[in-house]
């Protein structure tokens, strides 16, 4: 009995150390665990330099060295805003003028009417006729003359408007020979040989009196021994001799046009408007045209204004200054002026 008890007794006490060393094993296994580990011992080497540390910011978000440039994409340009086309009311204008503007002005009143809405009316004939017409009343905007001689006067007797008239361009002389030239006349001398049949515009009127100026030039140079430009015997009494030869005078210079074109063999030749030759080759006229030597020709100025009667003085302004600007002046010289 006892001896089971001793039994009991030493298994109890076995299982108890058993206990004991494994809390024991346990206890000491834990402490090794937090102890730090043992540093292996290196193999000297050579030490790299260290990179350089970047300092953090003490803001939560790095801020850049420098800031982006951001290049804005270039804005398109904007349209050019087309500038505004006038509108004008209807209107007109009644322009006098010189028979030798009848077809520069036809050729361009059309588009003058498109653009500004107004009706042109000519009134053609002589300068100085048509500078008595309104000195007499009759209703008149613009005057065109082969003269400044006329608008001019009409200054002087404050019929314009504002004082307002200019000279525009100019023109010269030639002499012109009905088709084929039948009297074969080559120079100016043959303009005096006997029976040779002349017809010129009237010395009142711009075209006739820059012919007379002319003819006296032609006598008092080429015809005058005592002077250097003299010609020979031919030009002597060239004034008289010329005359003698002139067998009708017209009112007009378009009237002189007429009468050497018609062709009808009462006229061997006669004196007009380098712009009278200039349309017959634009025309394919068959009249016939001779140059005269600029050292006796004569330039003639042709002015233009605004008359003080005018119900369209506006208008009547844009008018005149079409003529001075490139459109006109390359216009004028189309058509022989300016020469």
């Amino acid at each position: 009995m006892n001896t089971k008890y001793i039994a009991i007794i030493l298994a109890f006490v076995i299982i108890v150390a058993a206990v004991v060393g494994y809390l024991a094993y346990a206890g000491a296994f834990s402490a090794n665990s937090n102890a730090p580990a043992p540093t292996p011992t290196e193999t000297p080497m050579q030490t790299a330099t260290p990179s350089p540390t970047a300092t953090a910011s003490t803001s939560p978000t790095s801020t850049p060295t420098a800031s982006p440039v951001i290049t804005a994409s270039p804005s398109p340009s904007p349209s050019p805003t087309p500038t505004p086309v006038p509108t004008y009311a209807p209107s007109s204008l009644t322009v006098f003028a010189a028979s030798s503007l009848t077809n520069v002005i036809a050729n361009m009143s059309t588009a003058f009417q498109n653009q500004y809405n107004c009706k042109i009316t000519v009134n053609s004939g002589s300068s100085s006729t048509l500078e008595q017409q309104i000195v007499l009343g009759s209703p008149c905007d613009v005057f065109m003359s082969a003269d400044t001689k006329w608008t001019t006067a009409l200054n002087s007797s404050g019929l314009l408007y504002n004082n307002n008239a200019t000279t525009f361009t100019t023109n010269s002389l030639c002499v012109i020979l009905p088709p084929g030239n039948p009297a074969g006349i080559t120079s100016m001398a043959d303009l005096v040989k006997p029976g040779v049949r002349l017809v010129v515009a009237a010395p009142t009127v711009p075209v006739g009196s820059y012919t007379n100026t002319t003819i006296w030039k032609i006598q008092s140079t080429w015809g005058n021994s005592s002077s250097p430009l003299y010609q020979g015997t031919a030009y002597q009494n060239y004034n008289a001799s010329f005359y003698g030869n002139v067998k009708s005078y017209e009112t007009t210079d378009e009237n002189v046009v007429g009468d050497i074109g018609l062709n009808t063999g009462s006229y061997d030749a006669g004196i007009v408007f380098v712009s009278d030759w200039a349309y017959a080759n634009m025309t394919g006229s068959g009249v016939q045209f001779m140059a005269i030597d600029p050292a006796v020709n004569t330039v003639g100025n042709y002015g233009i204004a605004v008359i003080g009667g005018t119900t369209n003085a506006n208008m009547a302004q844009i008018f005149m200054n079409y003529w001075s600007t490139t459109t006109g002046h390359t216009l004028l010289k189309q058509f022989g002026f300016g020469q």
